[in-house]
């Protein structure tokens, strides 16, 4: 049987060296040796007063009861969704398929947002909270999120924080969560700590990106400050390593193993397309990381470390065309890594002539000494564009 580790053991195996981002919390719960006695565990979302389950449904491109009805039963009791999904299509579709299936709204946690805009006011958000409960079919949202902050001030926009305490105030939403991919996310996490707004980080989380991650997640949950994290795999670029899953390892439950070792992160959201992933997923609850599993992760972190775009925007400053390079990468990510060509292709038609890759053709690349971690931007976005046009 292979040996299981912990996440201090894995900083001992040299992870930190090749590259992987790791913190040194140690979990006190036993994993199980008996895989058919495995179940659903929960953590307390900070100091919300929420149980999450340990692994939770991303609802991104649901439309599926019977799969939803499979999360349910195999414990899974956190639907994270955003109004802005498919224009508010997937809220529908969470909504009607709870309902049908007749599970009790106090047996679930809601999850959901939108990102700010410019335009924003404290009527057109409450708005937009009023929109979400209709579709979602629910008097209250458990845990509303400020969606895709870049910068601090989006953190303390003070419409989002006035609808916020009106729709409290009003028993329409529980608890405010900061969300986050973008560049500047670690700023926005560090903002929101200290603004004491916040109840919940709903933030992307992952072995490679952002060396300061763990620390702030660390201080959050001192703050009582509960963590959901998706995009735990770095990417999702397992199909550009060869062999990486040699022997029977599974890369998606390695990473979940990963990111279910910090204390501070109380569920990973998970978007599912099959039962078999259901299956996958939830049999990660419980267990540590194998050394094999470890190198496997470092494998994967050695290789793409320098492909892999971390939407953080640094490159755009030296772009004289004004190229929107983490919005491109990220369209690329939706096409290629998550099987969403048609919404990506569409995504990238949307941005500005002047913002598209078309101008990279004819440029040095100036953008690529300007990377920050030595990627080779004007080749990914001119390999983004012939995908995404």
């Amino acid at each position: 049987m292979p040996r299981s580790i912990d996440r201090r053991r894995f900083l001992e195996l040299g992870v930190a060296s090749a590259g992987l981002v790791v913190g040194c919390g140690r979990r006190s719960e036993s994993p199980s040796s008996d895989a058919t006695n495995r179940r659903m565990r929960y953590r307390p979302l900070g100091a919300t007063g929420i149980e999450v389950s340990e692994i939770a449904f991303g609802a991104h491109g649901v439309d599926n009861p019977p799969l939803m009805a499979a999360a349910l039963e195999a414990g899974i009791n956190t639907f994270c969704t955003s109004g802005q999904y498919l224009d508010g299509r997937e809220e529908t579709a969470v909504g009607d398929t709870l309902k049908r299936i007749g599970v009790p709204r106090d047996h679930v946690v809601i999850v959901t947002g939108n990102p700010p805009k410019p335009t924003d006011t404290v009527a057109s958000i409450l708005a937009d909270i009023d929109d979400s409960l209709r579709r979602l079919g629910s008097d209250v949202i458990d845990v509303y999120y400020n969606a895709m902050v870049q910068t601090p001030a989006e953190v303390m926009a003070e419409p989002v924080l006035e609808a916020f305490e009106r729709a409290r105030a009003a028993g329409k939403v529980r608890h405010l969560a900061l969300s986050g991919h973008h560049g500047g996310m670690q700023a926005c996490l560090e903002a929101g700590i200290e603004a004491g707004l916040y109840d919940v980080f709903f933030t992307k989380y992952d072995f490679v990106s952002y060396p300061d991650q763990d620390r702030i997640l660390e201080r959050a949950a001192q703050r009582g400050i509960g963590t959901i994290a998706f995009k735990v795999d770095a990417g999702r670029r397992k199909h550009e390593v060869e062999d990486l899953e040699a022997g029977g390892l599974s890369f998606r439950q390695a990473t979940l193993k990963w990111a279910l070792s910090n204390p501070p992160v109380a569920s990973v959201a998970v978007t599912f397309s099959s039962f078999d992933e259901i299956d996958e997923c939830t049999a990660a609850v419980g267990t540590r990381l194998t050394s094999a599993e470890v190198g496997m992760l470092r494998r994967y972190a050695d290789e793409v470390r320098h492909r892999y775009c971390r939407f953080c925007s640094t490159c755009e400053a030296s772009c004289p065309h004004g190229v929107a390079v983490a919005d491109i990468m990220r369209y690329e990510m939706y096409a290629t890594c998550y099987g969403r060509g048609d919404e990506a292709s569409r995504l990238y038609r949307e941005l500005p002539g002047t913002a598209t890759a078309v101008a990279c053709s004819s440029c040095p690349g100036p953008c690529d000494a300007a990377c920050p971690f030595a990627r080779r931007v004007r080749t990914g976005l001119l390999a983004a564009h012939r995908v995404l046009a």
